[in-house]
């Protein structure tokens, strides 16, 4: 097994683990990305301080990015929770650039689907589209109220492992 499965091996791990703590308890333990990140950077370093697209620097940075742009939607909006910031660090320092672009995209796009299933799934879909319409409607000056949809939890933890797993099949499919 090479440097680059070993690390893929560690990452599944994680996030299947990560996956049902979310949904179970809606936590992403701390006890699970942590070493998942010191595990990561530790084989990268391993490999050597190397640059941008391999080794040590590599983790970093994406590690680092991938954690820096979820962390800024989960203090500006709460869509987030700290715990998604820490697992999305560990996939960065996983995979390193430029693979942790193409697994963004692939979160994104998983958890968008997840998104409409689960307001499909909860019956919520006409809610959820009223409330945006009626709160773009005050931000227009064409409404004086608001009416919020009710908050809902969708665990992104699924979408974090989804999106990491195509990313992976991805990668895989293109070497």
């Amino acid at each position: 097994m090479d440097l680059k499965e070993t690390l893929w091996l560690v990452l599944a791990v994680a996030l299947l683990i990560s996956v049902v703590t979310d949904v179970v308890s809606r936590r992403i333990l701390d006890l699970v990305t942590f070493p998942t990140i010191a595990i990561a950077l530790a084989l990268r370093w391993l490999q050597g301080v190397g640059d941008l697209e391999g080794g040590l620097v590599s983790g970093l940075v994406a590690g680092g990015a991938a954690a820096g742009f979820f962390a800024v939607l989960a203090w500006r909006g709460g869509a987030f929770g700290w715990g998604d910031v820490k697992l999305v660090a560990a996939v960065g320092a996983v995979f390193g650039y430029p693979l942790i672009m193409g697994a963004l995209l692939f979160i994104s796009l998983a958890g968008a689907l997840q998104a409409i299933v689960t307001l499909i799934w909860q019956g919520a879909v006409w809610d959820t589209l009223r409330a945006v319409g009626l709160r773009w409607g005050k931000r227009l000056k064409l409404s004086k109220h608001v009416v919020e949809a009710p908050a809902r939890h969708i665990p992104y933890g699924v979408a974090i492992a989804l999106g990491s797993f195509w990313a992976m099949w991805w990668d895989k499919s293109n070497n």
